[in-house]
């Protein structure tokens, strides 16, 4: 395999190509330009909640650590003020649910992620599962692991 398999490889992807998409496009909207600022001055704290979760093993049939993974989402979830519970079901894993009640809403939004991967095999892997790693290309091409940047320089 070239890419490692889970949950590792699509958030870095998606989160790279956030910063890139971050570094080409300049919002003129004021609310936008306020996101944007506020990411800047926390992004290493993201980042760095981010690997926190991404570490936990997420393989489905590993009860222990998909609890662990269910209450960590649920803390990172109130954190942001999202009122969340563990929606549990004997024998099955649990399901993490979210809500932001907003008086005089018209809509409904709703994110699905799964947190639970499949049995691997690590030897397949480039570097250990569950160790995020940042490199400084694209694997294919020979990208080689770099430390993340240290706190207060960008990622």
């Amino acid at each position: 395999m070239l890419l490692p398999p889970g949950k590792l490889c699509i958030p870095l992807l998606y989160l790279l190509a956030l910063g890139l998409a971050a570094q080409t496009f300049t919002p003129s909207n004021p609310a936008a330009l306020a996101a944007r600022q506020w990411r800047t001055q926390h992004e290493r704290a993201i980042v760095d909640e981010f690997v926190t979760l991404l570490a936990i093993p997420n393989i489905a049939t590993d009860q222990a650590d998909i609890q662990r993974n269910a209450e960590t989402i649920a803390k990172m979830m109130e954190k942001r003020g999202v009122a969340s519970k563990l929606v549990t079901v004997p024998g099955a894993n649990p399901v993490v649910f979210g809500e932001i009640k907003t008086a005089g809403a018209t809509r409904t939004v709703v994110f699905y992620a799964h947190y639970d991967g499949q049995p691997l095999d690590p030897k397949e892997w480039a570097t250990p599962p569950f160790t995020p790693t940042l490199r400084n290309k694209q694997f294919e091409k020979d990208g080689q692991v770099i430390p993340l940047p240290r706190s207060g320089h960008r990622v």
